[in-house]
């Protein structure tokens, strides 16, 4: 019996994708233990066969993990990763689903992956060190990771796929500074249970700053993606900020924030930009109530991260990239 990638990369002690960045030739390995790799290949005459192993797969079942936090984001990055398991029909794949409500929720569920028969997981990480050592474990385990929508930075995974979180935030200011001609008060409503509104926020202060320091945001408010304290958050800054000319919602839950606007008299009078094109949020932008937003395209990211998976639990194929970036989408009403 012909030794496998894993049996190898268990001899040289590392996990099975530095085996395969030294059998396509790729960076990201010491000589040495390169070296050691080459050598142990050799040896035992190991020879990558993708058509075996993926005729295998026809015929014993490969079960996924998909961990979604219950975001906004998560029913439509599901429908495309479901789009790739049709085109892999012909394989015996399995999708669970796996949807923690909170960091420590969702390091257990990781933790839990690692003790059972899953040969890979696309995760939306939360923002917390206990989900990074959860996901440093799965690597451990030998389980491949593509992060999608959000990413944790400095733990391993296969690669991240979604948007580029610095060109986004410096869009939105760019956009910010267009709608309100260069100067006005502007509050801004994030949240920090998430990497990826984190980093588009850190991005538009930055570029927002120097070039239009005629836009003064008036107040940062951090929501944990709740619709009710997203609700009763609004509230609380159109209250203490009556002057304020727009609104730039970096995170989820748009509709409560929305509705805190109308409720607190705001309606008409502030421009609104989000993120995403949520059937609420499409919704809100035909009605008037949202000015614009930045689609990260959700199901294509849903869709890119699952088949970079796919392909290499079948085909032996390491993403070319570590960060795959789908294209920021300026909608307005006239083409939503």
């Amino acid at each position: 019996m012909s030794i496998t990638l894993k049996e190898i990369a268990d001899m040289a002690g590392v996990h099975k994708s530095t085996v395969d960045k030294v059998i396509h030739n790729r960076p990201g390995v010491s000589d040495t233990k390169r070296q050691q790799i080459r050598q142990l290949l050799n040896e035992h005459g190991y020879a990558s066969n993708p058509l075996a192993k993926a005729l295998n797969y026809q015929k014993k079942k490969l079960t996924v993990a998909v961990v979604l936090p219950p975001v906004d984001a998560a029913p439509e990055l599901r429908a495309g990763a479901e789009r790739v398991q049709q085109d892999f029909i012909s394989f015996n794949i399995e999708l669970q689903y796996f949807t923690p409500v909170s960091a420590a929720e969702q390091a257990e569920c990781l933790l839990s992956l690692c003790k059972r028969r899953i040969a890979g997981a696309v995760i939306c990480p939360i923002e917390d060190a206990s989900v990074a050592n959860a996901l440093s474990a799965l690597h451990e385990a030998g389980v491949p990771v593509v992060t999608v929508n959000s990413d944790l930075t400095n733990t391993p995974r296969l690669c991240f796929v979604g948007q580029d979180m610095v060109q986004s935030g410096q869009t939105a200011a760019r956009l910010i500074s267009l709608l309100l001609g260069g100067q006005g008060e502007l509050g801004i409503i994030s949240s920090r249970n998430m990497h990826a509104v984190i980093r588009r926020k850190q991005a538009f202060l930055e570029y927002l700053s120097p070039h239009w320091p005629g836009i003064h945001v008036t107040e940062i408010i951090d929501i944990n993606d709740t619709p009710e304290q997203a609700y009763q958050l609004t509230c609380g800054l159109l209250t203490r900020q009556p002057s304020l000319q727009a609104l730039f919602i970096t995170c989820g839950c748009v509709p409560d924030i929305c509705r805190a606007v109308r409720d607190c008299g705001f309606a008409g009078k502030l421009t609104i930009l989000c993120f995403e094109r949520y059937p609420d949020v499409a919704r809100l932008i035909d009605a008037g109530e949202i000015t614009c937003t930045i689609s990260g395209g959700l199901q294509e990211q849903g869709h890119a991260a699952m088949r970079l998976l796919f392909e290499y639990l079948i085909y032996d194929r390491i993403p070319a990239q570590s960060q795959v970036y789908t294209k920021n989408e300026i909608l307005f009403r006239e083409n939503i």
